[in-house]
């Protein structure tokens, strides 16, 4: 396999530039090739000139000297980079002392110096801490200042934010930008998100299976592209900012938002679900995790609800609880006029029929040692015994065709298909018992952008001919303002609004979905380095023990006495429902 084609670029002192392509294109194993980092099976030719070196003749032992310290690299997931059973302290001195002869105290210092630098609160405190202590925003600043360490001329970035929240992604991009501006230290950054690129970097290097598409100045690229696959990936980049064609019909027949005299096909009320875990401090006892908390929502026949927040916020558990897969703690899930939460499994079975879920990874939800037609045939022969052999090898075939994969694949496995056809199977699954309600958990989130835009436009398609309901759930509104009707957005159990789509883009009332929207980068060189960005600060607090009042109080820049000692409740302004105590004030601009 040929990775990457007479691949020829280069990099000035000082500079930004972006590697952008989908996944499988080359751009991470061109920085690995660098580094000499590639896997034992992997052989890179050509020259890698670097301060007159040629890094690729270079032996290991000259090559070690460089890497880290001259060239630094940080990867997608900190997770995977980050000794689990070192602390900060610890892997952080180790760098440094691998390449200074310093001592342990001076070691140690400068650490927390470069802690600092990357916007660590309380950094000497954290430095003892293990990675797992932090969250996943705070574990890449601790691999972006560990490469930073050694003042390297050169930091490649693979990656680094695509594993994170969008307004932690703001927050990592901003440090970029610093970290340049601060200490002149020219970057690689590879990433399949131009709104990321058009804000960042000041030349683009266009990949695509292997090859060198396109290079040019950011605004060539996107404002005269020559290649075909370029526009392509420019067209197909989701621009939360700027008004779109749906994917769907926005309208009072087919939103449901005319039918409020007919009962709702279902209807979440008070829905708590709390789980017991263990005291890190205190082994004996237990402490309350409170993953969803109180959560009210409806969702009409035919209309999809778009579900948003950061990670942790508690989507998938809302998820998971409305489908009973998890116990709720308190409250009632009515599906088609029946409560779920009362039910016994076996009254509760023949309703499992009419809720399904597709789940974010397509490839792990589907079992690797079952062919296609067993993976999709199994709900009916569970659901559905009276039918024969050829009937259900008639229906597998049936709706393998309406989501666009052929009978050809019946008896192959799901390694043998890519990201977004093993997505089709699955939503071939989920449609198989032709249900009334699909959730659909981050189902697009681990594919590339004109994949996603393909799958998308499947559901909606399905919606319409099959009168389908959608939950669609996401960590970036880019994603759901096409395809939803109404968009809930979540904040640590709880939901802080519910709007029309358009309406929740065009006038948000919660600061914490102006936050999120603010946050989203726009693939438009010229308007997103132009607009003012609302950056949250902090972290998600913990849902064992959140905030009193409201929750978003000690990230919100508006919060008073009353934020912190009164429970907002979600209360109607127009066609909006918001949990803030100064919606109305923040929504005409009054507070600044």
């Amino acid at each position: 396999v040929q990775a990457v084609k007479g691949l020829n670029f280069h990099l000035d002192a000082g500079e930004i530039l972006g590697i952008v392509g989908e996944s499988g294109s080359g751009k991470s194993q061109s920085a690995l090739s660098i580094l000499g980092l590639l896997a034992d099976n992997g052989t890179a030719s050509g020259t890698v000139n670097f301060c007159g070196q040629n890094l690729l003749a270079l032996p290991e032992a000259e090559l070690r000297k460089i890497r880290g310290k001259r060239i630094s690299m940080v990867f997608q997931d900190p997770m995977t980079s980050l000794n689990p059973y070192l602390t900060i302290a610890g892997q952080m001195t180790q760098v440094l002392r691998q390449h200074k002869k310093l001592s342990k105290e001076a070691a140690q210092e400068h650490c927390v110096e470069m802690l600092e630098a990357v916007k660590i609160p309380d950094a000497r405190k954290c430095f003892d801490r293990y990675p797992h202590e932090f969250s996943g925003g705070m574990r890449q600043r601790v691999m972006i200042a560990s490469c930073l360490l050694l003042s390297p001329d050169i930091l490649i970035a693979d990656e680094p934010t695509t594993a994170l929240d969008v307004t932690v992604q703001a927050q990592i991009i901003r440090l970029m930008q610093d970290i340049n501006e601060r200490f002149g230290t020219a970057i690689i950054f590879i990433t399949h998100d131009l709104g990321v690129v058009a804000g960042l970097c000041e030349r683009v290097l266009v990949m695509h299976e292997g090859d060198l598409m396109e290079e040019g100045t950011t605004r060539k690229i996107f404002y005269q592209p020559k290649n075909a696959y370029t526009k392509a990936l420019l067209e197909a980049a989701p621009r939360p900012h700027q008004q779109v064609t749906p994917f769907i019909q926005r309208d009072s027949e087919t939103t449901g938002q005319g039918q409020d005299e007919t009962s709702p096909l279902l209807d979440v009320h008070n829905l708590r679900v709390h789980f017991s875990v263990k005291n890190p401090e205190r082994w004996s006892s237990k402490l309350l995790l409170k993953a969803v908390d109180g959560v009210n929502l409806s969702l009409q026949s035919g209309e999809t609800l778009g579900v948003v927040g950061e990670s942790g916020c508690g989507k998938s558990t809302l998820a998971r609880a409305i489908l009973r897969l998890v116990p709720a703690t308190s409250g009632r899930v009515c599906l088609l006029g029946k409560t779920l939460t009362d039910l016994a499994e076996p009254k509760l079975r023949p309703l499992r029929k009419e809720m399904t879920i597709i789940f974010q990874d397509p490839l792990a939800s589907l079992n690797p040692r079952m062919t296609v037609g067993s993976i999709v045939s199994e709900p009916l022969w569970t659901h559905r015994p009276d039918l024969s052999r050829q009937a259900v090898k008639r229906e597998v075939v049936e709706v393998l065709q309406r989501v666009g994969l052929g009978n050809e694949g019946l008896n192959r496995y799901p390694h043998e298909f890519s990201g977004g056809q093993c997505q089709r199977i699955g939503i071939a699954r989920a449609l198989i018992l032709k249900p009334r309600l699909i959730i659909c958990d981050e189902p697009v989130s681990a594919l590339d952008v004109p994949i996603q835009n393909q799958i998308m436009r499947l559901l909606a398609d399905l919606q319409r001919e099959f009168g389908l309901s959608l939950i669609f759930i996401a960590h970036d509104l880019a994603v759901v303002r096409n395809i939803s009707h109404r968009i809930a957005v979540m904040y640590l159990g709880q939901i802080v609004e519910v709007a029309p789509a358009l309406d929740l883009y065009e006038r948000p009332f919660h600061p914490y979905t102006s936050a999120l929207i603010s946050a989203a980068p726009v693939p438009d060189p010229d308007a997103e380095r132009k607009r003012k960005k609302q950056l949250l600060s902090g972290d998600l607090p913990s849902p064992i023990s959140p905030p009193s009042g409201c929750r978003f109080q000690t990230r919100c820049r508006y919060a008073e006495h009353r934020c912190r000692a009164e429970v907002p409740e979600l209360r109607r302004i127009g066609q909006t429902l918001v949990a803030c105590h100064k919606a109305e004030e923040l929504s005409t601009g009054r507070t600044h």
